[in-house]
């Protein structure tokens, strides 16, 4: 059986999220490992490397997959369209400008920014890709000039704080599944930006993990993921949110940033035929323009 669903991201807009919500649907099979990228970065791999991830699957009306890397990515809605045609495409957005700084802080995580550059400003200045993956307009026509609108359901992380229950039966009724499902993933936190206090702890259990899934016991592990004192446990004692220690945005900086996007917010909404969008963002542009 062909995937025949994707998430694309955008980078730290929800992926998470719509892959845990899709993960225990009983109709969906998704590929356990978010982040496969076979379109982006594995694609000289072929589609039996790409397939193989997928496994035995019976009586699963939608198989599929979650990679952020895809939206971004010039060459990757041509190599989705010739793959498959059909394919159902989700895309998750959030304020721009607040997904800049949280890209800033999850490459603070993997350690690829030290020094002055943890000032948001000076990585802003490091890394030209934290505005350029906020141009949401900009790589959202490459994708409508290979697929149909139709084919392409855009869910926005703001809604999916405000509702997530609701938000979740958007998402099942686009890709024609049960939509009464109720994931027990619907109250987690989205997008959390976090650094791990203990390496070795963090280490071990990725290993079991994935010692548990290699020996067929995945359904066990995320079993012991779902749990709610497994869960407290982990945020408790091994884990840093960055938000406390990163200093915040400048308000000279969100500013600018918000200018900077505001033509391709306002191609957005054309593109998506909406009169606004629940961003703050969006909001301070039009009440400066009042």
């Amino acid at each position: 059986m062909r995937i025949n669903f994707i998430g694309i991201g955008a980078q730290k807009c929800a992926s998470t999220w719509v892959h845990r919500v899709l993960s225990d649907h009983p109709d969906v099979a998704v590929l356990p490992e978010k982040e496969i990228d076979f379109f982006s970065y594995y694609y000289n791999f072929g589609y039996e490397w790409y397939e193989r991830h997928i496994g035995e699957i019976n009586a699963i009306k939608m198989v599929g997959e979650v990679s952020p890397s895809y939206f971004a990515d010039v060459e990757t809605p041509e190599r989705v369209y010739l793959y498959n045609p059909n394919m159902k495409i989700i895309l998750s957005l959030r304020d721009p400008v607040e997904r800049a700084y949280s890209n800033h802080l999850h490459e603070v995580r993997l350690g690829h920014v030290t020094g002055k550059n943890l000032e948001f400003e000076n990585g802003l200045t490091n890394n030209p890709m934290y505005f350029l993956q906020s141009c949401y307009a900009q790589q959202l026509a490459r994708w409508l000039s290979v697929f149909p609108r139709n084919q392409i359901m855009v869910i926005f992380q703001e809604d999916i704080h405000s509702d997530p229950f609701v938000q979740a039966q958007n998402l099942y009724r686009f890709l024609g599944i049960e939509e009464d499902h109720r994931s027990w993933f619907l109250e987690r936190k989205v997008n959390e930006s976090i650094v791990i206090k203990n390496s070795k702890v963090d280490y071990i259990l990725k290993r079991f993990g994935k010692f548990g899934r290699a020996i067929g016991a995945g359904n066990i592990i995320e079993i012991i993921k779902k749990n709610e004192w497994v869960y407290r446990l982990r945020r408790s004692h091994n884990q840093i949110e960055l938000r406390k220690v990163i200093p915040p945005m400048h308000n000279e900086t969100r500013e600018k940033l918000r200018n900077m996007l505001a033509n391709d917010m306002r191609e957005l909404a054309q593109q998506l035929e909406l009169t606004e969008l629940p961003w703050s963002s969006w909001k301070a542009l039009h009440i400066k323009a009042d």
